[in-house]
């Protein structure tokens, strides 16, 4: 059970969750919050769909990797490329216009933003120690065997071509 304690100097959440305290900055905490909220609540409405429950266990990470690219956006040890490289994954994660829309799609339009913060991280692994992203993942999984689990069924999570268009959407951001 997770208990959320907001420190009233700072301006952060302490979120301890099974003995680990993760700190959220404030405006991380509202959207990790709203974006989590959003994907439990479709994941329960989906029970029983089989697109849904095929991407359902893709669709939590997406809270956990927007924190951690906001986190690498901020850390002073993060080259300036995988910086901008960061922030135009999570600029792709508010975008309301994507390739897979969440006001058309629901939550199950966040697998197209998920593939993108995977993409965007796989790049920045060449120029960011593994450590360093490491230290600013919340998740409860290996994030580089995340990585490569997501890039490995991409395809098949959103379709060879809109991978594909996902794929040249960083690619113009470079």
């Amino acid at each position: 059970m997770e208990e959320v304690e907001p420190s009233s100097e700072s301006g952060e959440t302490e979120v301890h969750t099974g003995g680990e305290l993760i700190v959220l900055n404030r405006e991380h905490e509202r959207y990790y919050d709203q974006l989590r909220g959003r994907i439990e609540k479709y994941m329960r409405e989906k029970i029983g769909d089989t697109r849904a429950e095929k991407i359902a266990p893709y669709l939590l990470l997406a809270p956990d990797l927007f924190v951690l690219l906001a986190r690498l956006a901020k850390d002073r040890r993060v080259p300036l490329r995988s910086k901008s490289i960061a922030l135009a994954a999570l600029v792709y994660f508010m975008s309301p216009l994507d390739i897979i829309p969440e006001f058309i799609a629901g939550p199950g339009g966040f697998i197209d933003d998920i593939i993108f913060a995977v993409l965007a991280l796989n790049k920045m692994l060449v120029d960011v120690d593994e450590e360093i992203i490491h230290e600013h993942w919340n998740g409860d999984k290996n994030v580089v065997g995340i990585i490569r689990d997501v890039l490995s069924k991409a395809d098949s999570l959103v379709g060879k071509s809109r991978f594909e268009m996902i794929k040249n959407v960083l690619k113009k951001r470079k």
